[in-house]
């Protein structure tokens, strides 16, 4: 039954038809038809809101506010002013005089008269009498039950009562208490009263036009119980809850929980409300298909109208919608980025290479420096600018918040000459003689020689040296030899493609790419050797297996045998020791200043054996293969053919090695640095050494430019570096990139995860989770190694893996790369595997679509694998 029968949506006048004009003097009561948006001094947010739905021709029911000037007046006719500047002086966090002032003051004769003639031409029936402060229902600030709401309120008596007792809730202590954190003026605030034809729902709700916990912009959460809304707004009740998402065609319902209809709060005869115990309609949907569409129809079109999403609380009598108030949503995440395939690209590169945040020393020295050297060149050589790093990432305060996603390449006029210029290096530099290039010859020395410094015996100018001459070298290590011989490798490559399309053969392109030596297989090959030397030595083997990889060290020098195997671990971090754990950071360590990192390694790999030799490589038969036909026996097509091959082979060994040598400077920038970082811990700006990663490289020289820093320059540090690192120990949880920048598309059929695939075939074995490298001796032969991220320090881990599933990633990641060389899939960026996965779960791993899929089959096991032929 409605109660208000025609009355919610009739118009009345209070001046007998006349308009009544906000300009002037500020009237005492107003009919909601004649307010809006614009009149928030006057009606308060509730109130202009709700004028602005009925004059957009929305089913709001009828009603009048009774206005901030009549406020105005009851205060001063009271001398209430007074009491609120003492109360608020005295006792700023309570209101309980104020409030007490309130009650026991008469409303003034001509305001009484005004909400009283208003009241009669609503009916005197059944009204919901709500605060509406001048400072609610903002964007920024809802202010939703601040103050207070009265429900069925019948007769002019107890309708008199509500609003006073509406004026008197703009002072309770949470409503002051709000007010101070949202950094409003206390005593500014104003109060109008909104006064409804009361509806008595059926059922009643809350409805956000935008998903408040994803941000979701195409889809709409709606909440729903029995009776009065009441129950959901005063977290009484357990609501149905649904969430509905835009579609071509219309609403589908995305998400449908039934609630539990603890209580139900419904109207009484003679007035007010009544709680009723457990629902019998607990476990049956309160609002039917049909109606959940029409409600969200109505949320959009008020969001239309007001251009932003809206909170809305709505009712449903007599097969009715109401629309009883409605509000800008506030804290609303941001809507989930809709990325271009570049960006999707970049993203899931960017999580691999930067699972952990990079600190400001990091982003100002080492990812600048590797950026411009190695990144910015090559767009370069095609005419392009490329982003930079400061564009790339957003930062507050020089902390790193998060990645952009922004990624604008930009077209300068080198492009017009750009095929020249491509031509002309493609001719003048062969890829194959690239490891010979005296330039990188040259570097590689001077690396070395800067490892070679006494830090110690410099002074604080002389690191600072020693940082800029390493951070030089990452041009001729890796940025130069890409820019040089990239042109003629990429050509080649793109002839190899077309070459191989012709006889049909197309889809064997990755295979004559894979297979490639590089300095990550050999550096794979030497741990594997390692394991070796410990599986043959029954000595060194009883060591490893009863020591952890931390205290092996001291374990082998206890051991004769235990010394030469030392000296060939030390040749190894000689030659290959400078391979980071983390590309993003220079404050972690590399192998040779954590080698008990490398020990965790050969733990694992010496305490099982090695998969049995492969047969002839992929590449090598799918050679022959190409070779044995009859065009390409003519002697100058099959040599063109293999010089054409030969240097597109080269493109994937330049990439993965000038990364190898360009971490060359990694251990000598690491100790500088923190040389420094113990220098400014002598002189008290620093707690630990460590803190000097929270400093930007500019403000690291202004500090040590004048020895001992000067006391206020001191402080200012210190107090900058206190203020970081509260922002990063604040984004802990948070991601650098926003994993729905590169989130794939649901799992299909019965998929546990999808990714992207990343090395093609089909594997079978038990889930292994490895988090990060002091995990690695945990993986056994034959498993599936499960990881947060990858770098080429993980690799040696796939001698053993029967295949590879990454949370972040891409086709393009180093993890998918030496996969493909080990020959075992591997599906990149699925997000959760880490979470969702564990250890011992039989999975079967399909590379070739990016599929994860449960498997309990006994005829599967570890050992069983099925790989392209």
């Amino acid at each position: 039954m409605v109660q208000q029968s025609d009355r919610s949506t009739r118009a009345f006048d209070l001046n007998h038809g006349a308009p009544q004009s906000i300009d002037g003097p500020q009237p005492l009561v107003l009919p909601l038809h004649e307010l809006g948006r614009g009149d928030l001094a006057v009606a308060g947010g509730k109130g202009a809101h709700l004028g602005e739905l009925i004059r957009a021709g929305f089913p709001v029911p009828a009603g009048f506010v009774v206005t901030t000037a009549a406020y105005d007046r009851f205060v001063t006719r009271n001398g209430l002013g007074a009491t609120i500047t003492r109360v608020l002086r005295e006792e700023p966090g309570s209101g309980a005089a104020i409030r007490g002032g309130f009650e026991g003051a008469p409303i003034p004769e001509e305001v009484e008269r005004k909400i009283l003639a208003a009241y009669l031409q609503l009916g005197q029936g059944a009204v919901a009498v709500r605060s509406s402060a001048t400072a609610e229902d903002l964007p920024e600030a809802a202010f939703a039950g601040q103050q207070d709401t009265f429900l069925n309120v019948i007769g002019e008596e107890a309708l008199l009562d509500a609003v006073r007792g509406c004026w008197a809730s703009l002072w309770t202590d949470r409503a002051i208490a709000y007010r101070q954190r949202q950094g409003l003026n206390r005593q500014t605030v104003k109060l109008a009263v909104v006064v409804q034809c009361m509806v008595v729902a059926e059922a009643a709700g809350v409805m956000f036009t935008a998903n408040p916990v994803t941000g979701a912009r195409d889809e709409v959460g709606i909440d729903a119980c029995p009776g009065l809304g009441e129950a959901i707004v005063a977290g009484l009740v357990t609501p149905d809850h649904f969430v509905l998402r835009k579609r071509r065609w219309g609403w589908s319902i995305a998400e449908r929980h039934l609630g539990r209809h603890e209580v139900i709060i419904r109207a009484r005869s003679g007035g007010g409300t009544t709680r009723v115990g457990r629902s019998t309609t607990a476990g049956v949907p309160v609002l039917s298909d049909r109606s959940l569409r029409e409600l969200a129809g109505q949320g959009a079109a008020i969001e239309r109208h007001f251009g932003c999403p809206q909170d809305v609380e709505w009712a449903w009598a007599g097969r009715k919608l109401f629309i009883v108030q409605a509000r800008p949503i506030t804290a609303l995440p941001e809507a989930p980025p809709h990325p271009s395939r570049p960006v999707k690209m970049l993203a899931a590169m960017f999580a691999e290479m930067f699972p952990v945040r990079p600190y400001p020393l990091d982003q100002t020295t080492w990812v600048h420096a590797i950026s411009d050297a190695a990144v910015v060149p090559i767009f370069s050589l095609i005419g392009l600018a490329a982003p930079s790093i400061e564009q790339m990432f957003v930062e507050q305060d020089g902390v790193v918040v998060r990645f952009s996603g922004r990624v604008a390449f930009r077209p300068t006029p080198a492009i017009l000459l750009a095929p020249a210029r491509l031509l002309w290096l493609a001719r003048r530099y062969d890829p194959v003689h690239w490891r010979a290039d005296p330039l990188l010859t040259e570097a590689r020395a001077r690396a070395r020689a800067l490892e070679a410094r006494d830090l110690q015996e410099l002074s604080c100018e002389g690191l600072l040296a020693t940082v800029r001459e390493a951070l030089a070298l990452t041009l001729p290590l890796a940025g130069e030899p890409r820019r040089r011989y990239y042109p003629r490798a990429l050509l080649a490559a793109g002839l190899l493609r077309v070459v191989l399309a012709l006889p049909g053969r197309g889809d064997r392109f990755g295979t004559f790419l894979s297979g490639v030596e590089s300095t990550t297989l050999e550096a794979n090959r030497a741990l594997e050797a390692l394991a070796t030397r410990i599986r043959s030595d029954p000595t060194l083997a009883d060591a490893v297996a009863r020591h952890e990889a931390a205290d092996l060290r001291g374990a082998l020098e206890a051991q004769p045998s235990g010394h030469a195997f030392l000296a060939e671990l030390q040749a190894f971090l000689d030659r290959y020791g400078h391979r980071e754990i983390v590309l993003s950071t220079v404050l972690r360590p590399t192998w040779k200043d954590a080698p008990e990192v490398v020990l965790g390694i050969v733990k694992g790999l010496a305490t099982t054996q090695p998969p049995p030799a492969a047969g002839r490589p992929a590449w090598e038969v799918a050679r022959d293969e190409i070779l044995a036909h009859p065009v390409l026996r003519l002697r100058p097509l099959r040599a063109a053919f293999l010089g054409l091959l030969t240097a597109a082979r080269c493109l994937g060994q330049i990439r993965e090695d000038t990364h190898f040598y360009a971490t060359l400077i990694l251990p000598i920038l690491r100790r500088a640095l923190l040389e420094l970082g113990q220098r400014l811990v002598t002189v008290g700006v620093l707690d630990a050494p460590e803190d000097v990663f929270h400093l930007k490289r500019d403000e690291l020289e202004r500090v040590v430019g004048t020895w001992p820093p000067p006391p206020q320059l001191a402080a200012e540090m210190r107090s900058l570096l206190q203020r970081r690192k509260e922002g990063r120990a604040a984004l802990e949880a948070t991601p650098l990139v926003d994993p729905q920048l590169y989130r794939q598309l649901e799992p299909v059929g019965d998929a546990l995860l999808r990714g992207t695939a990343g090395s093609p075939g089909v594997a079978v074995g038990p889930v292994r989770v490895i988090r990060d490298v002091s995990e690695f001796s945990r993986l056994r032969s034959g498993e599936v190694l499960v990881a947060p991220y990858t770098n080429p320090a993980w690799t040696p881990l796939f001698q053993r893996a029967v295949a590879v599933v990454v949370d972040s990633g891409a086709a393009g990641s180093h993890a998918a790369i030496v996969a493909r060389e080990y020959g075992i899939p591997a599906v990149m960026g699925t997000i959760d595997g880490t979470r969702r996965l564990l250890d011992g779960q039989q999975v079967r791993v399909d590379g070739d679509r990016g599929l994860v899929f449960s498997t309990t089959s006994p005829s599967t096991g570890p050992d069983v694998q099925e790989q392209p032929g």
